[in-house]
């Protein structure tokens, strides 16, 4: 295995701060702090409770906290595993919503000489340095790469993020299209995938959500193939008629095949290991009210299943009072 070597000076100061950084979740009815490594057993996380069509899953709280929570590789898979998964403790997505149209080159070039995105690209090359090359690959040994659990709730909507702008090549017709147009005044389930086993995650998250809302005229199921590898995207372009052949017809529509390069927003969203499938609930405004990772958990489906209703309610109430303005 590949692995880069840090100073010990570098490691100790890294390992002391992991070690002493916690996390709270407030909730109006759950509180979820992160694990920290101590002396003691771990303690066992408060369960997601289950949502039933009478009590329906209300809106979380989010911590105030902007810092990702991320578990790195300082420790051995085995020791990792051993440890309880925190559950997700801030809004996921972009401070700001994005522009379905093309930056101009004058906004890219102020974009790219900004001191945010130098330090954003000076972090992000710092820490895929530090890391091995199959980290990802060995980080599925832990909890089959998951690295928190979904809430069960909806993130209140005054602290619900956006979801960035990927576009793609649609399957039905080889368009181009982004997600900000796409997802634009429908609730939407995305699935945000790049292997074989991230589809199965990601289907394991929507497979009962989309029999029970699939059919909903304000429903819709997006599945982003991302290959971010130069030489992947052109082998799966190669094979695109297969592909086709393989995806329900009904879903070419919302199906995108993308090459961009999402580094600096990856963990804005939580994209935590490109071999992990991530779901994400976003409302008709293109905003993250819920995500989850890896293989879904009983109560994670069944989260999502609720909180899908729910912003369903929301979205059709929202419209007849629009239309009842208008009158």
């Amino acid at each position: 295995m590949l692995r880069t070597l840090a100073s010990p000076a570098v490691t100790r100061g890294i390992l002391s701060s992991a070690r002493t950084s916690t996390r709270t979740f407030a909730s109006s009815s759950t509180t979820f702090s992160s694990d920290k490594p101590s002396s003691s057993p771990p303690t066992t996380p408060t369960p997601i409770t289950s949502t039933t069509p009478s009590s329906p899953p209300s809106e979380s709280s989010a911590s105030t906290s902007s810092k990702p929570l991320v578990r790195e590789s300082f420790s051995s898979p085995e020791e990792l595993n051993s440890r309880p998964l925190p559950y997700l403790s801030f809004p996921l997505g972009l401070p700001t919503p994005p522009s379905s149209s093309k930056p101009t080159w004058s906004e890219t070039r102020g974009r790219l000489i900004s001191p945010e995105h130098r330090m954003a690209s000076r972090k992000a090359i710092v820490k895929e340095a530090t890391r091995g090359y199959f980290h990802d690959f060995h980080a599925i040994k832990s909890h089959g790469g998951k690295t928190w659990r979904a809430p069960n709730t909806l993130i209140k909507d005054e602290r619900a993020l956006w979801f960035l702008r990927i576009e793609g090549t649609r399957l039905s017709d080889k368009g181009k299209v982004n997600t900000v147009d796409m997802l634009r005044g429908k609730v939407s389930l995305v699935a945000l995938l790049g292997s074989k086993i991230s589809e199965e995650h990601t289907k394991s998250f929507y497979e009962s959500t989309v029999a029970t809302f699939g059919s909903h005229p304000r429903f819709q199921l997006v599945m982003i193939n991302l290959q971010s590898n130069p030489l992947k995207s052109y082998l799966i372009s190669l094979f695109t008629s297969s592909l086709r052949q393989q995806i329900p017809p009904a879903l070419h529509p919302t199906y995108l095949l993308s090459s961009q390069n999402i580094e600096l927003e990856k963990e804005a969203i939580g994209f935590h290991n490109k071999h992990v499938g991530y779901t994400y609930l976003v409302d008709a405004q293109g905003r993250i009210r819920w995500a989850g990772g890896g293989f879904a958990e009983e109560a994670e489906a069944r989260a999502l299943r609720g909180c899908t209703g729910v912003l369903l309610e929301r979205t059709v109430e929202e419209l007849k009072q629009r239309a009842g303005g208008k009158k």
